[in-house]
């Protein structure tokens, strides 16, 4: 046995003072490929290189090649900037995509979700809120507590998030959380939780807060759901009664603006015939002061010229008939004299 080992330890030295040069450039050959492999690195197009030296951050290089002194004078860490990443609150997606799948709500879901409004009752709330690392060394250095950044930031985001929603929950009655106040109060959701992540100084932007799914309590359920179809009649109702009063008014209105407009013309023809008989009869006047006489015939034949063109059938009697008693016939179509003593005309 002794005897094989010294054999085997001969043989090695022996290959080794022969190709010892070969067996130092290999070596060296395989130092200076692990060097540079360490010392040339690539960054993506959504992401950030973050460099430590010595575990120092030393700077921050943006998408390409690039080079870096080997392992282990200078670490290389790439963060994500570009994504938008995404947490849920009150419920968990399984599987994205044209039917989503979401998990079976846990407790820990349930406690999330159930907030108390202002009013004193129960609302269901779930939300999501979109984030993107804007620096990746304050992402990465900023917030402690676990060896992955991130969940040491999403964690510190999620507390955040649910303090923020409760405040603003806690603020408003159930009835607004349900219907109109939901959009308001995801913005201000937004608004506060940039503010606090800003405080924290940890390197990252808030996207979006948007409520996923509101909703009253189990057990309430179908009395919230009663009183939201009454309240969309009530909207329905109002909301045709508006159509009705915008399609009335204005017909009155152009019906009113008609009459006034003729009544207004009704007014102007009144006023003006009256001030041309009025100037007409001071025009006469004027003449009558002058000439009375002559006036005053004018007159007289231009009213019996406007009587007697109104009668169809008329009967001239001279004057200067005496002893004969003349007879209209107002009976019949024209006139029968008779006989009889002398006397007036009649």
């Amino acid at each position: 046995m002794a005897e094989d080992f010294n054999q085997a330890v001969f043989e090695l030295t022996y290959l080794y003072k022969r190709y010892r040069r070969t067996i130092l450039a290999v070596v060296v050959g395989l130092v200076l490929l692990s060097v540079l492999k360490s010392a040339v690195y690539s960054v993506n197009t959504e992401e950030r290189g973050v460099i430590l030296r010595f575990g120092r951050h030393v700077r921050t290089t943006d998408p390409g090649l690039h080079l870096k002194y080997p392992w282990p004078i200078e670490q290389r860490i790439n963060v994500p900037t570009e994504q938008v990443r995404i947490l849920e609150f009150g419920f968990a997606t399984m599987e994205a995509g044209r039917v989503t799948r979401y998990r079976a709500p846990t407790s820990e879901d349930k406690r999330v979700a159930e907030m108390l409004t202002g009013d004193l009752n129960l609302a269901h709330v779930e939300w999501i809120v979109q984030y993107r690392i804007a620096d990746p060394y304050k992402f990465l250095f900023r917030i402690g507590g676990d060896a992955n950044p991130f969940r040491s930031v999403e964690d510190t985001l999620r507390d955040a998030a649910e303090a923020v929603m409760r405040r603003l929950v806690g603020d408003v009655s159930v009835d607004e959380v349900l219907t109109f106040g939901r959009d308001r109060i995801a913005g201000d959701a937004k608004r506060l939780l940039q503010g606090i992540v800003d405080r924290f100084d940890c390197g990252i932007n808030v996207v979006t807060v948007k409520l996923q799914s509101v909703a009253p309590p189990d057990p309430v359920k179908d009395a919230f759901d009663s009183v939201n179809r009454a309240r969309q009649n009530k909207e329905r109702v109002v909301n045709e009664a508006r159509g009705e009063r915008n399609q009335l008014i204005p017909a009155k209105r152009g019906e009113r603006d008609r009459a006034i407009a003729e009544a207004e013309g009704y007014r102007e023809r009144v006023v003006r015939t009256a001030m041309g008989r009025a100037n007409a009869f001071l025009s006469q006047l004027a003449e009558y002061e002058k000439a009375p006489e002559i006036t005053r015939t004018r007159l007289y034949l231009e009213a019996m010229e406007s009587l007697l063109g109104a009668v169809e059938q008329k009967t001239v009697i001279d004057e200067s008939v005496r002893g004969v008693l003349p007879l209209l016939d107002l009976g019949g179509p024209g006139v029968a004299p008779a006989g009889g003593r002398g006397g007036d005309q009649q």
